[in-house]
C-alpha cells in the first residue's frame, strides 16, 4: 500500500509506530513487479500482520509459482487486512486455498 492512502498509513506506519512494534514497508512497485515478494518478506521477518487491497491477493495467486510457493512459511500471519476496494469472497477463498500450503490459515482473513 502506498504511503499517502490511509490504509498505508495508518496500518503499516503509524500503529507500529504507536505501538512501539517493528514494521518493515515495501515499495508498492516492488509488490507490482514480483508479488511474491510481499509474500517473502512475510516469511523472512515472521510478520504478524500485514495487507493491502483486494486485488493483491487476486495477483499473488495468479502469479506466484508452485517452486515459490515452496519456500514461503505464512504460519506467522495472524491478520491478513484487506480493504481499500471492494472485498471479493472468491478471492479470499482461492488466496486461502492456494497458500494453505505455505501456513496460510484462512481465518487470518480481516476484510
Amino acid at each position: 500500500l502506498p504511503l499517502y492512502h490511509d490504509m498505508g498509513l495508518i496500518g503499516t506506519v503509524l500503529q507500529p509506530m504507536y505501538m512501539g512494534a517493528h514494521s518493515v514497508v515495501m515499495s508498492p512497485w516492488s509488490f507490482l513487479q514480483r508479488p511474491v515478494r510481499w509474500l517473502n518478506t512475510i516469511t523472512k521477518y515472521r510478520a504478524t500482520t500485514s495487507g493491502g487491497p483486494n486485488f493483491a491477493y487476486a495477483l499473488c495467486t495468479r502469479k506466484v509459482k508452485p517452486e515459490q510457493l515452496a519456500s514461503l512459511d505464512l504460519s506467522s500471519w495472524r491478520v491478513a487486512f484487506n480493504g481499500a476496494e471492494p472485498v471479493r469472497a472468491e478471492t479470499l477463498a482461492e488466496f486461502a486455498d492456494t497458500f494453505a500450503p505455505a501456513g496460510f490459515r484462512r481465518e487470518a482473513f480481516y476484510p
